[in-house]
């Protein structure tokens, strides 16, 4: 083998070729990190007259809210909530984004934006059913007659089951809090998917049948 300097093996098919390759490994290892550090929720959720013309001033949000309603200052909004941080389109955005499921009678899922667009925030007297969505009527408050129940992120749209696979992409992460996910899982709270599938009290099936 020639023994010389590293000027004798290097012209400008190498050279391109080296460029191509750092190209290729720069962009497949830094996109989901350039992807992930979207700033856009922020950007849009912070401004107020936006969020007021689009109908949700309710969801306006400064980042030293978060802080201090998070308590995780390092975390960002798609951690938690998924959804497109990169996105500038309200609908690209929100795509997969995590939300409250609004349940009807039927067992259904209702669309929020369409029923009930307005914030989940306690109201009433009845302890029970605050966080119910509401509806006044001759100056009382009372459930709206459309909804059934409530259920939070954590379940499955189709099944209302508690989904695990949700967990493992958010607060189950391995930089978060992974050894919690792991033993909640085994838990009789994360395993009873039969009784969470019972939509009625007798058939086809459930507690008493």
């Amino acid at each position: 083998m020639k023994i010389g300097t590293i000027s004798d093996y290097i012209n400008v098919k190498t050279i391109i070729i080296f460029t191509i390759q750092f190209i290729l490994i720069l962009t497949l290892v830094g996109y989901p990190a350039w992807k992930d550090r979207g700033e856009e929720c922020l950007k849009c959720h912070s401004d107020m007259q936006k969020m007021t013309k689009l109908g949700y001033p309710q969801f306006y949000v400064t980042q030293e809210m978060i802080e201090k309603q998070g308590k995780h200052p390092n975390v960002r909004c798609q951690e938690c909530h998924l959804g497109n941080p990169r996105a500038t389109d309200v609908q690209k955005a929100h795509e997969g984004m995590l939300s409250v499921l609004l349940i009807s009678e039927k067992g259904e899922v209702l669309n929020r934006r369409d029923l009930y667009p307005k914030p989940l925030i306690p109201s009433g007297d009845d302890m029970i059913r605050n966080l119910l969505p509401q509806v006044e009527y001759e100056g009382k408050l009372y459930p709206h007659p459309d909804i059934r129940n409530v259920l939070w992120h954590d379940r499955d749209p189709i099944t209302f089951n508690y989904d695990p696979a949700i967990t493992k992409k958010t607060c189950g992460k391995s930089n978060c809090h992974p050894q919690e996910a792991k033993e909640f899982h085994t838990t009789i709270m994360a395993t009873n998917f039969r009784q969470r599938t019972m939509t009625t009290w007798l058939k086809p099936y459930g507690p008493q049948n």
